[in-house]
């Protein structure tokens, strides 16, 4: 009885990792022969492999280091531009080795904004990672498409800012690079949402 009026200290407040991979599925971990294939791998498995981009890239911290210990969602709409409630969503990490990811899907489709116009296909992604308090969002952005008049693109662009972090590289027909740094001078623009 003499502890009921004591006053504890508050626990300290824990980020994200290290051990992102626990949110993923076992496949794509390194432990195979539970599932035949895991949740959030294919966005779209009612597409052939020949309708698919891949996306790569890497997460970078402020020192510049590649991470591994990374957990990317991606949600986006279909090469129509129409969003589902079954397709469009990924899960996915960095591979230990490279500290790269590899996103196959679809390319997508303008979708409309609230106010009926267009915006650029986009992909949009969250990511959790080691030291933050909570996931960042931001866009994936191509730059072989048209990308003025979409109104996101438009509004950084107004505030003085540079966009280009938003824009995956294409490399080729159906490849794209798309790098993410976390902080430096090179910082992605994150949205507060």
């Amino acid at each position: 009885m003499e502890n009921i009026n004591k006053v504890y200290k508050e626990t300290p407040f824990q980020t994200a990792g290290p051990f992102l991979h626990i949110g993923c599925m076992p496949n794509s971990v390194g432990i195979e022969g539970i599932y035949n294939s895991d949740i959030g791998t294919n966005p779209f498995p009612n597409k052939q492999s020949e309708d698919l981009i891949k996306i790569t890239g890497s997460i970078f911290d402020g020192k510049g280091e590649a991470l591994d210990d990374v957990l990317l969602e991606t949600w986006q709409s279909d090469e129509n531009g129409k969003y589902s409630d079954v397709f469009g969503f990924a899960r996915f990490v960095p591979d230990k080795i490279t500290k790269k990811f590899s996103l196959f899907t679809l390319k997508p489709g303008p979708v409309k904004n609230f106010d009926g116009k267009l915006q650029s296909p986009h992909i949009l992604l969250s990511i959790s990672s080691r030291g933050l308090n909570m996931s960042l969002n931001t866009r994936i952005y191509f730059d072989d498409d048209n990308l003025k008049n979409d109104p996101l693109i438009s509004f950084i662009i107004e505030n003085h800012n540079d966009e280009s972090s938003l824009v995956a590289k294409k490399i080729d027909k159906k490849n794209y690079l798309f790098n993410v740094f976390l902080q430096g001078d090179a910082e992605t623009i994150f949205l507060n949402l």
